[in-house]
Formats: C-alpha cells, sequence, structure tokens
C-alpha cells in the first residue's frame, strides 16, 4: 500500500470570505412524543437535546456559479484493488475510490465542485464520502481545511486527519487505512469529549453513489423509518410496492433509515447498505456495530429534484448512502465527559445478482461484508491513536488558539501548534491573554465556557456585551443574549453586529425591520447587511426601491437584491419589468427546500391574473 500527497484539478467555485455569525439554522422538528414511541429506546444510548445554535461558526455564502480548474491538495493511498484520493484542504472529503483493474468510479463525482446553500453554514457540494461531526445537517467543516499526515504504526502506514470542531468543542479525528492486498478501504474516526458536561454527539457519513436506471440499494432490514416533511417519523415496509429500493423510481425526495436495530434494542453486528447497477457490481458501506444508523437519500422525480441535481452535479445523478452514529438525524445522542466515541467503517465494491429477489441479494451482500478485516483494522488504529503523525497538511488556526490559549491539551497525535492563524484568530489568542476586545472580533464569536470567562475578564463595553450575547445565544438562553445585545446598543448605538444580531432574535417585524434597518445605516459598505435589510423590508416595497436605486450597478446585481427588487416591482405592479428580471434570475445561495422563487413567480401570477406555468430555472421544489 502506498500513500502519496499528491495535487487533483478540479473544475471549483470561488468560496469567498466568511459572511455573518449564524444565529439561525433552518432544522427539522425535534423528536415528538410519537416519534420517540415509534423509535423506541436505546439501552445505553441516552439522547441529548439538539445544539441550540450553529455558532460560533460564520456564513460561508459569497460564492457564485462560475467555475474555474483549480489545483486542489489531495493525499492518494492506493494498493493493487483500490486507489482513494482525500481532499483535505475541502473538509477530509474522500473524493474518489477507482477499483484499479476496472476503472470503476465506486463514488459518484459531480463535474464541477459547484457550492449550494445545504450545509449548516451555507456551502455545500456534492460528491464522494463526507464525514458530518456537530448537529442535524452538514457539518460546519464541509469546505473548510482540516489537518492531514501519515502514522508509521507496526510497518503500516495509516492516513491521519484532524480539526477542532468549534460548535461541538471537541477534536474531529479520523484514520484510514487500505491493507496492501485489500479491496476494501478502512477508516475509523476517534471522537472524545474533553469537557467537564456531556455533549451531544451526532455523526453521519455521507456517501454520493453514481444512480443508474434500475440501480438497487440493498439493506440487512425488512423495515425504514422516513420523514414525512409533516414534523413526525412514519415507518414503512422495505423495499415493499412499490418497489422503495429502486433510487431512480422514487417520486419525491425521501430519507429512509433502515432498522437495523431490533425491537430490543440490540445492534446489527456488522450493519451495511449497499447501492448496486443493473450489471450487479455496487458500492458497500459497511461498520462495526457502534455504527447503527444506515440510511438512504434519493432527490426524486420531481422537476424540483432534477433541478437540485443539476444544480450541484451538472449531467450525472446520485443518491446517497449513509452511515450514523444514531438510528436517524433527529438524534442526537449524549456523550458522557471522558468518554470517546470511535469505530469501524468499511467502503468498497460488492456484488448481487440483479434477477435475485430483495431477501436474497441480500444475502448475497452479507457474505461479502469484510467483518473480519474491520476487525483487524480496528486493531490497528487502536495500536496508531496515540502515535504522532508526520504533518503534510496544516488544519485551519482554530485548534490552535484552543491549546496555545491552555483550553485544549495539547495532543500530539492531532497537532495544531504549527497551523496558520488569521487576524481573528490571533486577536482572539489575545484576549485569552489577556487583551481587550475590539471591533475587529465583532463578526467572530466565540462559544463555550473557557471563552465566556475570557470574554468576562474584558473590560467593561459594547464589545464584551456584543460577545456576551452571542455566548448566550449559542447556549440556548435568547432572552439573555438579547439583553447583552440591547446593553451593547447602550454602550455603542452604532455598533452594527449588535443591531443585526436584535433583527435577528426580535419577534416582532417592525422592530426586527427597524433594527435590521440601522444596521445597514451603521456599516452601510457591508453587502451582508444590505441583504438583510432588504429582505426584512419586504412589507415596504417602496422602500426596496427606494434603497435598490441608489444603488451601484454591481451591488444592484448581487442575486438577493434582485429577488428583493423583484418581489417589490410585483408588489407595486410594474408587472412586466419583474418578469424581465425573473427571466434570468439565478440565486446561487437558494435554501434546500426553499420556495422563496416558486412563491415569488406565485405572487407576479396572482398580481397578473395570468395561469403561467412557474419556470423551469425557478423550480426547486422536492416534494
Amino acid at each position: 500500500m502506498v500513500i502519496r500527497h499528491v495535487e487533483v484539478t478540479i473544475p471549483t467555485a470561488t468560496l469567498g470570505p466568511e459572511g455573518l455569525p449564524v444565529l439561525q439554522v433552518q432544522q427539522p422538528p425535534d423528536l415528538s412524543a410519537a416519534d420517540r414511541i415509534l423509535l423506541g429506546e436505546q439501552p445505553g444510548r441516552p439522547l441529548a437535546a439538539r445544539p441550540a445554535s450553529a455558532l460560533p461558526y460564520r456564513h460561508q455564502n459569497h460564492y457564485g456559479r462560475d467555475v474555474a480548474p483549480q489545483t486542489l491538495p489531495a493525499i492518494e493511498l492506493s494498493n493493487s484493488h483500490l486507489r482513494a484520493v482525500f481532499l483535505p484542504g475541502l473538509g477530509g472529503r474522500l473524493w474518489s475510490l477507482e477499483e484499479v483493474a476496472s476503472g470503476r468510479q465506486l463514488l459518484f463525482q459531480p463535474d464541477a465542485i459547484q457550492f449550494g446553500n445545504l450545509a449548516l453554514r451555507d456551502a455545500w457540494f456534492a460528491g464522494g464520502v463526507e464525514w458530518n461531526l456537530g448537529m442535524t445537517g452538514h457539518w460546519g467543516l464541509t469546505c473548510t481545511p482540516v489537518g492531514a499526515g501519515v502514522v508509521d504504526v507496526d510497518g503500516q502506514q495509516v492516513l491521519r486527519m484532524w480539526a477542532w470542531e468549534r460548535l461541538t468543542r471537541m477534536v474531529w479525528r479520523m484514520d484510514a487505512f487500505l491493507p496492501e492486498d485489500s479491496p476494501f478501504l478502512f477508516t475509523s474516526p476517534r471522537i472524545t469529549n474533553h469537557g467537564d458536561d456531556a455533549v451531544p454527539f451526532y455523526w453521519w457519513s455521507n456517501a454520493a453513489v453514481a444512480m443508474r436506471a434500475d440501480s438497487r440499494v440493498l439493506a440487512p432490514a425488512t423495515s425504514a423509518v422516513f420523514n414525512n416533511y409533516a414534523g413526525t417519523l412514519e415507518r414503512v415496509a422495505f423495499p415493499d410496492d412499490p418497489d422503495r429500493s429502486r433510487p431512480a423510481h422514487a417520486p419525491q425526495a425521501v430519507d429512509y433509515f433502515f432498522d437495523t436495530v431490533s425491537e430490543q434494542g440490540l445492534a446489527h453486528p456488522s450493519p451495511w447498505v449497499a447501492g448496486c447497477d443493473e450489471d450487479g457490481t455496487g458500492t458497500l458501506l459497511a461498520s462495526s456495530s457502534d455504527m447503527r444508523g444506515k440510511k438512504l437519500f434519493v432527490w426524486g422525480n420531481t422537476r424540483g429534484g432534477g433541478k437540485w441535481q443539476d444544480w450541484l452535479n451538472g449531467t450525472g445523478r446520485y443518491f446517497e448512502l449513509q452511515s450514523g452514529w444514531a438510528r436517524t438525524q433527529k438524534e442526537h445522542i449524549a456523550l458522557a465527559p471522558g468518554h470517546t466515541a470511535t469505530w469501524v467503517e468499511a467502503f468498497g465494491s460488492v456484488e448481487a445478482d440483479p434477477a435475485a429477489d430483495f431477501d436474497a441479494a441480500v444475502a448475497q451482500v452479507a457474505d461479502q461484508v469484510p467483518t473480519d478485516g474491520m476487525a483487524r483494522a480496528g486493531d490497528l488504529f487502536e495500536r496508531a491513536a496515540a502515535l504522532q503523525p508526520t504533518i503534510w497538511h496544516q488544519a485551519d488556526g482554530w485548534g490552535r488558539v484552543e491549546t496555545e490559549a491552555g483550553f485544549l491539551q495539547d495532543d500530539p497525535s492531532a497537532p495544531f501548534g504549527d497551523a496558520p492563524l488569521d487576524e481573528s484568530q490571533r486577536a482572539w489568542l489575545g484576549v485569552a491573554r489577556g487583551s481587550a476586545l475590539d471591533s475587529a472580533l465583532e463578526r467572530s464569536p466565540q462559544t463555550g465556557a473557557p471563552w465566556a470567562a475570557a470574554v468576562s475578564r474584558t473590560p467593561p463595553g459594547a464589545h464584551r456585551e456584543l460577545h456576551l450575547g452571542y455566548l448566550a445565544w449559542a447556549g440556548g438562553r435568547r432572552e439573555e443574549a438579547e439583553q447583552h445585545w440591547r446593553r451593547a446598543l447602550a454602550e455603542d448605538p452604532h455598533n452594527s453586529m449588535a443591531l443585526h444580531a436584535l433583527a435577528t432574535c426580535s419577534e416582532d417585524g417592525w422592530d426586527s425591520f427597524d433594527f435590521a434597518e440601522r444596521a445597514h445605516e451603521a456599516d452601510p459598505r457591508d453587502d451582508d447587511l444590505l441583504v438583510d435589510y432588504l429582505q426584512r423590508s419586504h412589507t415596504v416595497p417602496t422602500l426596496v426601491l427606494s434603497v435598490v436605486e441608489r444603488l451601484s450597478p454591481q451591488r444592484r446585481a448581487l442575486p438577493r437584491v434582485r429577488v428583493a427588487e423583484a418581489r417589490a416591482l410585483v408588489t407595486q405592479g410594474h408587472l412586466a419589468e419583474a418578469r424581465d428580471m425573473m427571466a434570468d434570475l439565478v440565486l446561487p445561495n437558494l435554501r434546500e427546500v426553499s420556495t422563496e422563487l416558486a412563491d415569488l413567480w406565485a405572487e407576479y401570477s396572482t398580481a397578473s391574473g395570468t395561469s403561467d406555468p412557474l419556470p423551469e430555472h425557478l423550480d426547486f421544489a422536492m416534494h
């Protein structure tokens, strides 16, 4: 087996600078009482409440639709059977898993890395295998550099990747190993709670697999739970009739969480899920028993589902095979202080007779699950756990800030010491050492008890109150957060971030509008505050048009400014002008499941008295 530090050239959109703090995240409803009864109890796995917010992360929303070839750092593992390529600059994504002899790609790759608004921080891209730690959704580091290097253990080489995951305040760490003569790649995350309190633990490995007309998904289950998108979970037979195991035939987007756990709460010894093509070859995701969740996601056959695939992929189509620590993505499991969650996953090729019925095909794949290989890899991962890697790629600087601040014990097995620091990271390290807060950190929150103590030690004033507000908001203490932000305004009436935070948390529409207007006036050159103001001003269309008319051509062409202008034109009766704008309206960071473009067209249709169908380029409806 060979591990090499290489480069790959991929057409890629430009991500752009970070935006405003992520104060609100679109999330599915929490588990209801009915959901809990449906799922049953899991012995030894107490549920924990989902984190209250995605702070301290900031939005990654300044991307467009243009792509250009970019040379990206990559790490390649290869043997006589497989060639695996990881992208440490983009969350450690397993980008490619290729059979050497046949050249068959086991994972789906889009035509380009094209960002869309599907992640906790907004930007996300399709393809490969993504590793999600944090809370329901695509994790905060999916488009962020992680550390990577090689560990030598017993004459074998293991790829190690690591990062500081700021939402959970835990070190994200994952090893990957490709034995010399193995047709399977093995990975092993290791997540430890070093804090004093239990942490809501959430992990899902999401693999994109190319979808053909007769693709079939197999799992050792006869039923599955799905989210009915009405806020609750339902259990259905699998595959049943019509055949739910055929992703290309799904009428609409759906998630199926397979029942791989018995009614008594006992886990399958080696849970797995596989996707096979019409020729019988397929891709397998298997895991040790702790990784209980197994899921199928399909975009479905609505026009909007197809539009999302065009938007993210270009020409190809895919479904997702997913593997999770919990049974569903509504659940977060309490990880106790001092406890470590670790497991082994396997990725590789399997075969199943395409003419076999579902049960027979499942039995065929079950015989190919590398249970012994996972056990041997697990032993090697344990021996490698405490060893120091030779660093090939640096993580972002937040782990170094934590270690040098004394908030995270330095661990040679996941080293952060040489990671480069940006301006805000250097400033926060200064705060930990006794420096005052300043305006450079207004858009850069910190969360967690050590930072709450550090912020509380800074001199009184607007900056301290702003950050105490962020800390309270992250902890789910909304009223306390609002009080801190109002105190920040009392100290500095033109503090744009305190004004923006109050606009976000206000439940009164006019108060929200007022705070957003004042935030824009306090920093009129900021595009994010401009967009937020225009969105909250939609009930006053004359004001929206007045603001837009005074903008430079460049700012007036911003996609969300164009949406706000088109909506105001419709409301004011300028229908021909509005329709002209909608004819080529493109919103690069349209949120998954959002209907805002369809709603805009519906408003236009009502105002114009027409019944013209929704144009295809505005239709992203998944259900």
